[in-house]
């Protein structure tokens, strides 16, 4: 559950890079840079997807890819969260994009300064509040639906760990992690669809 009694202002004035370090055991920090960066992971499902299949595989695919960039992102390696962000989700989508490589050719890479503005919406406390409420409740519908298996096995993806390592950590095939995980995503798809 989220921590509601923390200080909305002090979190919206707080740098990515701020948040980022916070967020790896914050979850209200999380939240804050999630809605910070929703809007980016939008666009480029948006650029990369065939259909609006696509789109909501690669939207998804591309929040969890925001996850594991916070989870990942080191402050002392002088890189900005926003670029490092992005590069996470841009890899996985075009790992996962069914588009031909002529096709890739003609996607644009949002350059430092568009990321930018997209992202510099200011965040106001009450929206910051509505996010943290929002991405609470839909991890609670989200644990609500996912079997032990399939949380623990999200759970350790969403950390970075491989399907090996996950199997080995949880003493399950590899097979049963992409099964679980293949069950988790259509669950998730599933409870997306009737967020929206």
């Amino acid at each position: 559950m989220l921590d509601l009694d923390h200080d909305l202002n002090e979190l919206n004035s707080k740098t990515d890079e701020e948040l980022a370090v916070l967020g790896k055991t914050d979850k209200a920090a999380a939240a804050v840079l999630i809605s910070r960066f929703s809007r980016l992971v939008f666009i480029k499902s948006e650029i990369f997807a065939n259909s609006e299949s696509d789109c909501d595989d690669l939207h998804q695919e591309g929040m969890m890819s925001l996850l594991k960039a916070i989870e990942a992102f080191d402050p002392k390696k002088g890189v900005k969260f926003s670029t490092f962000a992005e590069v996470c989700i841009v890899n996985r989508m075009r790992t996962l994009s069914r588009k031909s490589v002529k096709d890739l050719s003609f996607t644009e890479r949002i350059d430092e300064d568009e990321a930018e503005d997209i992202l510099s919406v200011e965040e106001t406390p009450e929206s910051i509040y509505f996010y943290k409420e929002f991405f609470s409740g839909l991890w609670k519908t989200i644990c609500s639906v996912l079997s032990l298996t399939e949380l623990n096995v999200l759970t350790l993806c969403v950390q970075g760990l491989s399907y090996k390592d996950t199997a080995e950590k949880l003493g399950i095939t590899e097979k049963a992690v992409d099964n679980a995980m293949q069950r988790a995503r259509k669950k998730i798809r599933a409870v997306m669809h009737d967020t929206n």
